[in-house]
């Protein structure tokens, strides 16, 4: 749970960076103008690429074979699956906002739009990540 937290929180972290370094194309613009392609992938690609050294940071006391066994079984599916969910956490609560006329859901974390905005991705995936571990 814990690796696959961090991993949703770089996955968010590297989408920013990229977005605002790189960025040029809209991903959705309707939902979230901010949120562009570039750091989309940007994202996607850096936090695969990090993923086994999280597992490994996470799991540093284990048996080396048995850590790239085990990473192979379920870090590397738990990165895919961050990659692909969590991005729809921030476009769903991106899309409530909207209805609602809220720029941000709070301001208690200034300058990141509040605590539900570095929640949102978490919430998303904590279902899916429920039933993978079921």
């Amino acid at each position: 749970v814990l690796y696959t937290a961090i991993l949703v929180i770089l996955n968010d972290t590297l989408a920013y960076v990229f977005g605002v370094t790189l960025g040029r194309r809209a991903l959705l613009p309707t939902i979230s103008p901010k949120k562009t392609w570039e750091g989309f992938a940007g994202a996607g690609i850096t936090t695969m690429l990090l993923s086994p050294l999280v597992w490994k940071l996470l799991f540093h006391g284990s048996d080396a074979t048995e850590l790239v066994i085990e990473y192979g079984r379920h870090g590397l599916v738990l990165s895919v699956f961050v990659n692909t969910l969590a991005p729809f956490g921030g476009f769903v609560a991106s899309t409530l906002k909207r209805a609602y006329g809220h720029k941000d859901f709070g301001t208690l974390i200034q300058g990141h739009g509040g605590l539900m905005d570095r929640l949102d991705c978490q919430l998303f995936t904590a279902p899916f990540l429920y039933l993978y571990l079921q």
